[in-house]
């Protein structure tokens, strides 16, 4: 993945006085994160030491893209683009996934109780029509 994602660092570098800000955090999300984030559940699970190569890589991209010093704290190069370390990101995919499974789970049930009063009120109207013919 630390393949994939080095192309970019001499292209950020080349744009990262050409282009607005916001375009810029755009090119990130669009380029970059995207391929951090694709199963991350997976791979992110692990010690951080087997993350350290895309740790750095990102945080050197995100230094380029903002125009920032080594000094400049990596908490805010992340909170300057609304993101998240890679090491986190892998809490926020499973936070994500959990809300979205009950979000889910709920409507399912919801869609249940309606079809089964459905199907009760079949029954009923059934039932009562075999009354009143007898």
């Amino acid at each position: 993945m630390c393949n994939k994602i080095i192309i970019y660092v001499r292209i950020f570098y080349k744009l990262r006085n050409k282009l607005p800000d916001e375009i810029l955090k755009q090119l990130y999300f669009a380029f970059v994160h995207c391929h951090i984030t694709y199963a991350a559940e997976i791979y992110i699970n692990t010690y951080d030491s087997y993350l350290g190569k895309l740790n750095k890589l990102n945080n050197k991209i995100l230094r380029i893209l903002q125009n920032k010093n080594r000094c400049y704290p990596i908490t805010l190069l992340y909170r300057n683009f609304n993101t998240l370390p890679p090491s986190k990101l892998h809490e926020q995919q499973i936070l994500l996934f959990y809300t979205n499974f009950s979000i889910t789970l709920t409507n399912c049930q919801l869609y249940l109780k309606t079809i089964l009063c459905l199907i009760a009120q079949c029954i009923i109207t059934t039932l009562e029509a075999i009354t009143n013919y007898t």
